[in-house]
């Protein structure tokens, strides 16, 4: 009986940190993650259930919160969102909001040039050039799968890319033709 318990105590352990630590990656995006159009997130208004809704970023940047029109959110963080609605609803609509903002499915990427199934695909945390390129179907016969350009909203990234580098959301990868 006791060993039974042992395998149950190991096994919970276990599946809590691999609980855990399945969030890491998220979380560690949304920190440091600046929103922008396509992005769908959910604003939690703790203990006001009908202030809480799920708003998707349009093209402008800007999503339409009912009690306080619209808000230009593109290239701020969740935690500085939290702020502005916290601020813009304190005293105007509720004496001490407790709010929280999160990211419930972040904007696609692009593919494009050498690739089978060029497109928009939705992003994945953790997601690398590698299965980008698995994703749109693998590379054409026109490319050696070695060269690959990365255009971001902050900058270009065509430095030192390998199969390995990261992609973000927004990002427009391109495949590029092997050099001849």
């Amino acid at each position: 009986m006791s060993c039974v318990l042992f395998v149950l105590r190991r096994s919970l352990l276990c599946l809590t940190v691999v609980f855990v630590f399945s969030g890491v990656a998220s979380s560690q995006l949304d920190s440091n993650y600046k929103l922008g159009a396509g992005d769908k997130i959910k604003i939690l208004v703790f203990e006001e259930p009908d202030m809480s809704f799920e708003l998707t970023v349009d093209n402008a940047g800007i999503i339409s919160y009912p009690y306080l029109g619209e808000i230009k959110i593109k290239g701020k963080s969740t935690s500085e969102l939290e702020n502005e609605l916290t601020k813009g609803l304190k005293g105007r609509v509720l004496v001490k909001p407790n709010i929280a903002v999160s990211v419930v499915e972040y904007r696609p990427f692009s593919i494009g040039g050498e690739v089978r199934n060029p497109g928009n695909y939705p992003f994945e945390p953790n997601l690398t050039l590698r299965k980008a390129i698995n994703l749109a179907g693998g590379v054409t016969e026109w490319s050696n799968g070695k060269r690959f350009k990365i255009d971001r909203e902050q900058k270009q990234d065509d430095d030192l890319l390998s199969l390995d580098s990261s992609v973000f959301p927004g990002d427009v990868v391109t495949v590029l033709p092997r050099g001849f």
